[in-house]
């Protein structure tokens, strides 16, 4: 790692600077306001210090066959435990017909005795723990007629859990005749009409002439949200003529502040850099003439505590109206909920991003009926401000569901 110390009169200045010597991959490790010069403590100059480092790439270590990023107990499948029900079957029956006729024969030693005991006894329990695990997937099979089986491997393979699989389907089974349950495009429709109705909740953001609104985007790291912002940006301002400011508050990638400057000069609105959540009051308060502020925040792990107490610092400073939760779709469910929870008492909204990078969207379905925040945007693409819809329950159920009927 290359670390260097960078001084200046303000932080456009050093910004500057630390792209032309470090490029847009530097990563400011520390900010902060130094004096230098005077006289015996007096007429010393207030400057900016921002110490940086250009990271090391590490190199990604080859997964071990067999085993998944998350381990190797991330997902039970029905078809292992119906194999290892069958093995077991098969053990016992070796234990049944090696025990047969030798019910004369006494073991040795009371040591002998009781660890056959404790071997039947072990048995039995296995035996019984399998038989109730075999029981409930039979009842989940039955659960859907053979007509729809095929409707509950569709949704797993793109994505949606089959717990929630089964769900869907049982709804539609209630709502067709069984004379209609062979009819693909019927049940294809139907099973849009359920995933509809569970993306019901969607509100996007609008702005009023009366009140300047602030609205804020938080995330983990790497989800998108400087993207976002610009396309939301460029789509108030150009399109629908709106007055805009956009502040930045990620100081930490000199490439985030680099692009959101970018932005700003193609759409002709300004860019405010904060580097305290005092900055970021004042820049707000500067804008007030605006009818729309967005708010960039730096990316936080939910694992890492201080970054999060850092973001609650910014944003109770900030106060902004709406604070917009940016989730990739390319993340697995399991840390799309866990990154939900860490942020969701932050955030009054969720936007989708990356939808044109996941092959199984469906995982976004379990993600929303576990969350209780309404959907505003999802994005598919890098082009500004093109590539950024408003969520609507119909076009989120395209994505989990896929634009055409996979049995016609």
């Amino acid at each position: 790692m290359r670390v260097k110390r960078f001084t200046g009169e303000n932080v456009t200045d050093i910004m500057s600077k630390i792209k032309r010597e470090l490029g847009p991959e530097a990563v400011i490790l520390q900010t902060r306001q130094i004096k230098e010069g005077g006289f015996l403590g007096f007429f010393a100059k207030t400057k900016v210090e921002i110490i940086t480092a250009i990271e090391e790439k590490p190199q990604v270590k080859p997964q071990v066959s067999g085993t998944s990023q998350n381990g190797p107990l991330q997902t039970v499948k029905t078809d292992a435990i119906k194999k290892a029900y069958e093995a077991y079957r098969e053990k016992e029956n070796e234990y049944a017909m090696e025990n047969t006729g030798q019910e004369s024969l006494k073991p040795s030693n009371i040591a002998e005795q009781d660890l056959l005991e404790r071997t039947k006894s072990e048995l039995q329990e296995m035996h019984s723990i399998l038989k109730e695990i075999k029981g409930h997937i039979s009842k989940e099979d039955k659960e859907n007629p053979e007509p729809l089986h095929k409707w509950v491997n569709f949704l797993i393979t793109r994505g949606v859990s089959r717990e929630l699989s089964n769900r869907l389907l049982y709804r539609v089974k209630n709502e067709l005749v069984e004379g209609q349950w062979d009819n693909s495009v019927l049940v294809f429709e139907n099973l849009k009409k359920q995933v509809a109705n569970l993306c019901t909740n969607t509100q996007t953001i609008r702005p009023r002439k009366s009140k300047t609104l602030v609205v804020a985007l938080v995330g983990p790291t790497g989800v998108g949200k400087t993207t976002t912002i610009g396309k939301l940006a460029a789509g108030f301002s150009i399109i629908e003529k709106r007055k805009v400011a956009l502040v930045t508050a990620d100081t930490y990638r000199v490439a985030a502040v680099e692009q959101l400057r970018t932005f700003g000069e193609i759409i002709g609105v300004p860019v405010e850099v904060v580097m305290t959540p005092e900055g970021l009051k004042e820049a707000i308060d500067e804008q007030r003439d605006k009818e729309l502020i967005f708010i960039d925040t730096a990316g936080r792990s939910p694992h890492h505590d201080l970054h999060m107490s850092e973001l609650e610092a910014f944003l109770n400073k900030a106060q902004p109206d709406l604070t917009m939760l940016v989730m990739s779709a390319t993340t697995n469910l399991p840390d799309q909920i866990k990154a939900f929870e860490r942020f969701k008492d932050l955030s009054t909204h969720l936007i989708l991003t990356k939808l044109d990078e996941s092959f199984s969207l469906g995982s976004l379905l379990d993600l929303l009926v576990n969350t209780d925040l309404p959907v505003a945007y999802l994005t598919n693409g890098q082009d500004v401000p093109d590539d950024i819809d408003a969520a609507t329950p119909e076009k989120l159920a395209r994505c989990v569901l896929g634009e055409g009927n996979p049995n016609v």
